[in-house]
């Protein structure tokens, strides 16, 4: 099968190795990238046969996601298309009847995520803790203060940029409803997005859940903490580990050995089956809105 991906920045790259890793026939599109023999380069859509490919990936900028899945959709039949996390920047309405369209929000296919998904079925959940920070200046090489996570114009900030981890409360919780939320720009870091954000939310049979997201961190965490009834479950997303404990302490530890590829070729050979666990556009928007109600107070 042939995939094109448009935009090769850090995360573009890292498709672009899941997808060769399949044994997919890899094309790119994008203006500042340069030649390379492992991929056919295009710079504009004008230079590209969309109907040559199978699997479109858009991973440009977040602001550029609603215009090139617009050029896309409008180009292309029974296709699908993948937009790299978050959708857009903004809730959007987005309607079509001619691809499929998925957003890669590649934690559902995390081995980890999805034991605890299964875990979680019998248990009677009242309050979930979901906490992501981490040092944006070590996020990628280079000057951060140029990265499009810094700036607020081009759909940076926390509360886009890790929004996994509001997905994640859609995909174990259900839909959620925002009680209280605090989203600013807290510390030393020269940039002009937020860099914290916090969300109180509740979900069916008085469910709480609360997240926390930020760039500051020196040190970092990303771990999902849920009580139970009968059980507690630590789901640390950076050792890999699932920690479940009972009344008498812990049960159970268990460690999986993933990486981002592995998780990626994970979520693109769910695409191909066409998995329930998949995150579509209706669901993606959802998230969107709740960052738009949290931006806006």
């Amino acid at each position: 099968m042939k995939a094109l991906i448009i935009g090769l920045g850090s995360i573009g790259k890292k498709h672009f190795f899941a997808l060769k890793n399949l044994n997919f026939e890899v094309s790119v599109l994008s203006k500042s990238s340069t030649e390379n023999e492992n991929f056919k380069l295009f710079r504009t859509f004008d230079e590209v046969n969309l109907n040559e490919f199978d699997i479109f990936v858009i991973c440009n900028i977040t602001n550029k996601h609603f215009e090139t899945l617009k050029i896309l959709d409008k180009a292309v039949n029974n296709k699908i298309i993948l937009v790299e996390k978050p959708l857009f920047d903004r809730a959007s309405k987005f309607n079509s009847k001619k691809n499929k369209i998925f957003v890669a929000y590649l934690l559902r296919f995390h081995p980890l995520i999805l034991n605890l998904k299964e875990n979680l079925k019998n248990e009677k959940i009242y309050f979930s803790n979901l906490v992501c920070g981490s040092y944006l200046p070590n996020w990628r090489e280079g000057d951060y203060k140029k990265s499009y996570s810094a700036k607020k114009k081009l759909g940076g900030g926390v509360l886009l940029d890790l929004s996994h981890e509001l997905d994640l409360a859609f995909f174990l919780f259900g839909d959620l409803s925002l009680e209280f939320s605090q989203n600013t720009r807290l510390s030393e870091l020269d940039i002009d997005s937020d860099d914290f954000a916090f969300l109180a939310l509740n979900a069916k049979n008085k469910l709480k859940i609360h997240i926390r997201l930020d760039y500051f961190s020196k040190f970092c965490e990303r771990k999902i903490k849920i009580y139970t009834k009968n059980k507690n479950f630590i789901a640390d997303l950076i050792e890999n580990e699932l920690k479940i404990y009972e009344k008498t302490g812990l049960a159970k530890s268990l460690k999986f050995e993933i990486n981002t590829i592995g998780i990626l070729e994970n979520m693109y050979k769910a695409l191909l089956e066409n998995d329930e666990n998949l995150c579509d556009i209706k669901q993606a928007l959802k998230t969107l809105k709740l960052c738009d109600e949290v931006k806006n107070g």
